[in-house]
């Protein structure tokens, strides 16, 4: 069941008896969403007589904040496509966890009567978050109304996983990698409630088991050469000059192009002459199958079509990333030997040629690393771990007296942030200093309570001491 909309409600004689799973999406891009939905299938087939699992965007609920859908979703799609230096400065900046707590305290004040509107509605047993914005704000609804609803969330970035996402008052806080593990450890979410499940992919993808050459049948695809998957969309860069090279370069591959939402990438692309075996499409619903027919994915590394294409058991070679937000996809995959990158269009080319060559030797090293690294159940177990928390008895998750859990208390927050900043600032004026500078704002992104900023501003403090006049 999904919610951006009036739709027509369960009686509530035919749900007493049955969980509410409340699971919270946003729509900047699509990667937030099909998470949910990946979770929302787990249930429906593993606990579809004993759960109503219940898919919501606040942000799109009549009331919500308008303003606050431009910033979280139109105006994120616009930054990213637009201009990613801008929005990789902006992820960077805000990823600390005192900027998190500000981030929080404001969001918590905004969206407050809109969660707790859904709430009274749909009575959750828990509520399960694929956006990092919602978490504190539930908590602070919570509060107030002196409820205890077990609350999870579901993190949709592979490895660069912003601080916001990380609130030391979930009940189950569920992870892709044990990198994100590890940074959830330093922001405070105790290790009990810290399980790696990966990126929940759909069900679909576990389900599709069918042998390459069948799935090439039902596409029309060839049988025998190797098939080249290029994924584009509205954020995907130089689609077209990537496949304009690779299919000039003569190469004995067969290529399966999406187009997704850019639609005026897919009427160039039709309309053009090809000397390669070319099959281009637009939006498809049946990708478990595409991927698996195909050999080689070229994509962007976001971390839903990475974790697909590695839930096939297929290697990609990215053209793309998000600034901040994605390159940690990249290094993640590239390292496990499952991809390569590539952020220039001859760069695919050269990749594409090296995996080809001594009978294809390299691409089928790459293909067995990432079927290594894929997990097409991912779904399954975060939907079993929701499940077991959901009927269990529930444990109380105090909040601990840190910046982030202060945003609760709007004043303390503010009052501790401000102060925070004006001793940073006067300690740092007019300093130089490049490795100074790198330890500040390491430094910075570590203060959790006022101890900890007396001590990194009593450091910073004594090095500045100890610098040359010419260098302060």
């Amino acid at each position: 069941m999904n919610v951006g909309h009036p739709i027509l409600r369960e009686p509530m004689d035919q749900r007493d008896d049955r969980k509410q799973v409340m699971i919270l999406t946003s729509d900047a891009g699509s990667g937030h969403r099909s998470v949910a939905e990946a979770i929302e299938a787990a249930f429906a087939e593993n606990y579809g007589d004993r759960c109503v699992p219940v898919i919501v965007n606040p942000l799109r609920v009549a009331g919500s904040p308008a303003f606050l859908k431009l910033i979280a979703e139109e105006h994120y799609d616009d930054l990213v496509r637009k201009d990613p230096a801008l929005y990789e400065l902006s992820y960077r900046l805000s990823d600390s966890i005192a900027t998190a707590a500000i981030i929080d305290q404001v969001v918590a004040v905004l969206l407050h009567d809109t969660l707790r509107g859904l709430i009274e509605e749909y009575r959750p047993d828990v509520v399960v978050s694929t956006h990092p914005i919602y978490i504190e704000p539930l908590n602070f609804v919570c509060d107030r109304s002196d409820r205890t609803i077990p609350l999870v969330s579901v993190i949709t970035d592979l490895v660069t996983v912003h601080t916001l996402w990380f609130n030391p008052r979930v009940h189950l806080c569920l992870v892709p990698t044990r990198q994100a593990y590890k940074k959830a450890l330093r922001n405070g979410v105790p290790a009990d409630r810290i399980h790696v499940t990966g990126i929940p992919v759909h069900p679909r993808f576990a389900a599709e088991t069918r042998s390459q050459p069948e799935l090439r049948a039902e596409l029309g695809l060839l049988p025998d050469l190797p098939a080249v998957l290029i994924v584009g969309g509205t954020r995907v860069r130089k689609v077209g000059e990537i496949a304009d090279l690779i299919d000039r370069a003569g190469l004995p591959i067969q290529l399966v192009i999406i187009t997704g939402g850019d639609h005026a990438l897919y009427h160039a692309l039709t309309a053009r002459r090809w000397y390669t075996p070319t099959y281009i499409y637009g939006f498809v619903d049946n990708m478990p199958a595409m991927i698996r027919a195909s050999d080689v994915v070229v994509s962007k590394a976001g971390g839903l079509i990475t974790s697909e294409t590695l839930a096939c058991g297929r290697p990609l070679i990215f053209c793309s990333a998000i600034p901040g937000q994605e390159t940690g996809n990249v290094k993640y995959v590239t390292s496990a030997g499952a991809a390569d990158w590539a952020p220039k269009p001859p760069l695919v080319l050269q990749h594409l040629t090296r995996w080809l060559e001594n009978d294809c030797a390299l691409l089928r090293q790459r293909t067995a690393n990432a079927a290594h690294l894929g997990n097409p159940r991912s779904a399954y177990l975060a939907a079993d771990l929701v499940w077991e928390l959901v009927t269990s008895e529930p444990v109380p998750v105090q909040p601990e007296p840190t910046l982030r859990t202060a945003a609760l208390f709007p004043l303390m927050a503010g009052v501790q942030v401000t102060r925070m900043f004006d001793r940073l600032e006067q300690d740092l004026r007019n300093v130089t200093d490049s490795e100074m500078a790198r330890l500040a704002t390491w430094c910075i992104n570590r203060i959790e309570t006022p101890t900890d900023l007396e001590r990194v501003s009593r450091a910073i403090h004594e090095r500045r001491q100890r610098l040359s006049p010419a260098q302060r």
